[in-house]
């Protein structure tokens, strides 16, 4: 959770990605930025028409390829129409309307960002029969593994209906990822006129259903409020893969079925132990345990620098004995996404690693490298793709894996990982 409350600071990007307030200043440093044209003594109107139509003109061209799923002709009828309403939408309308036609394009790197300075203090995440709460501040921990029915009275099909078309996605993995991610966040459900002020009500599956009314946190309260991870006996009864959230990478040895288990949660340096330290620790514990087999966990892994793991990937390369189908796993799932993409390619095409778990959020195929247009006149951000990453010659919506596993909350609740224990079980019946 650590990690969790780090990313409720600043911007919540609707496609799963978070620009910090650094990162957006790395854009104007490196011209990922560019700006409409200021108007000083315009109307509102005015300004937002020419906004507008500065998105109109300059997203086509700066955008890797923009009309590669809808059409010119749809995007530019879109926008007119919204254009048109000006004078007769206020601004969370155009906004709104706004981030549903970019949504539209269907490029996950490419959306409008919404601001969130605030966040429930839970966490959902959707299994096989539904959305359950995995985590919470300590006041709500009597909900920890109870089923989500409603929020504010709407039905979770309701709730789609309101928050799929803002969604900016690549396929349904990311979409089933990012809705329950949205849920956390109250100036999204407002956008989406879910609730009209901060707290929100929480209904969860019982006899009879249960309700819950929830007020978000800024920033300082996050960091003074102890939640469900940071309590050891919840640590204790969750899934391995869910602890350490709050580093990058960590792995651990598995004895009893000498096994080496990497969790790789972002392609990006830690500040006190860097990863290239962090993969020279791995493979001398792998030869002086002579580990028989290697799981590298990228479900969780939603991008950063992805040449970071070419001196790992060689690593693994110069072993035989780890390197072959039934030693070498990598487990993936709807989180997996950007960079962690183009490593998981790297190693479906480069070693003889079997993928487990569940398509990925990404496409191996996919569109990234964000720039952002910053509308000057009504201080809106909008980001979007600027190159194409092709990594395989078939185009598929997702990186789909070798061994599909539907993951239960019976399992998850138990501390049991559906994912991993399908591998530690094949290990132990060799």
């Amino acid at each position: 959770m650590k990690l969790k409350k780090r990313k409720l600071v600043v911007i919540l990007v609707i496609a799963a990605i978070i620009i910090a307030a650094a990162g957006i200043f790395a854009y104007n440093l490196f011209n990922r930025k560019i700006s409409s044209p200021v108007l000083n003594n315009a109307s509102r109107n005015e300004k937002w028409t020419a906004d507008l139509k500065f998105v109109k003109n300059e997203l086509p061209k700066k955008h890797k390829n923009l009309f590669f799923s809808k059409s010119k002709v749809e995007f530019d009828r879109d926008m007119d129409s919204l254009i048109n309403k000006v004078d007769k939408y206020n601004d969370m309308q155009i906004k709104w309307e706004l981030t549903k036609i970019i949504s539209s394009i269907n490029d996950s790197h490419t959306s409008v960002v919404i601001q969130s300075k605030s966040a429930y203090p839970v966490s959902f995440f959707q299994f096989e029969d539904g959305i359950y709460l995995i985590n919470s501040s300590l006041a709500y921990k009597d909900f920890w593994g109870k089923k989500l029915v409603a929020v504010n009275g709407y039905s979770i099909e309701q709730l789609h209906s309101k928050l799929d078309p803002i969604i900016s996605k690549d396929n349904k993995a990311i979409l089933k990822n990012e809705f329950s991610s949205l849920l956390r966040f109250p100036d999204v459900l407002k956008f989406a006129g879910i609730v009209k002020n901060d707290d929100v009500v929480f209904t969860f599956e019982g006899s009879p259903n249960t309700s819950v009314t929830v007020k978000p946190l800024n920033k300082e309260e996050f960091d003074k409020t102890k939640f469900l991870s940071d309590d050891p006996k919840y640590i204790n009864n969750i899934p391995l893969s869910k602890q350490n959230s709050d580093k990058n990478y960590w792995f651990k040895y598995i004895e009893k079925s000498s096994t080496i288990y990497v969790k790789y949660n972002s392609c990006s340096n830690m500040k006190n132990y860097s990863f290239s330290s962090f993969t020279k620790d791995v493979f001398k514990t792998l030869d002086s345990k002579k580990a028989k087999t290697l799981v590298i966990d990228l479900r969780d892994n939603g991008g950063g620098n992805s040449k970071m793991f070419d001196s790992f990937l060689d690593e693994i390369k110069k072993r035989s004995n780890i390197n072959k189908k039934g030693n070498l796993f990598v487990i993936i799932g709807r989180k997996t996404f950007s960079s962690a993409i183009l490593n998981t390619m790297d190693l479906k095409n480069n070693t003889n690693a079997l993928l487990i778990g569940e398509p990925t959020g990404g496409k191996p195929n996919h569109f990234g490298e964000v720039k952002v247009i910053h509308l000057s006149n009504t201080n809106v951000d909008i980001q979007y793709s600027s190159k194409y990453f092709k990594t395989t010659s078939k185009d598929t919506d997702s990186i789909y894996p070798d061994v599909n596993i539907i993951l239960k909350a019976s399992s998850y609740f138990n501390g049991k990982d559906d994912f991993l224990n399908y591998i530690l079980d094949r290990q132990s019946i060799k």
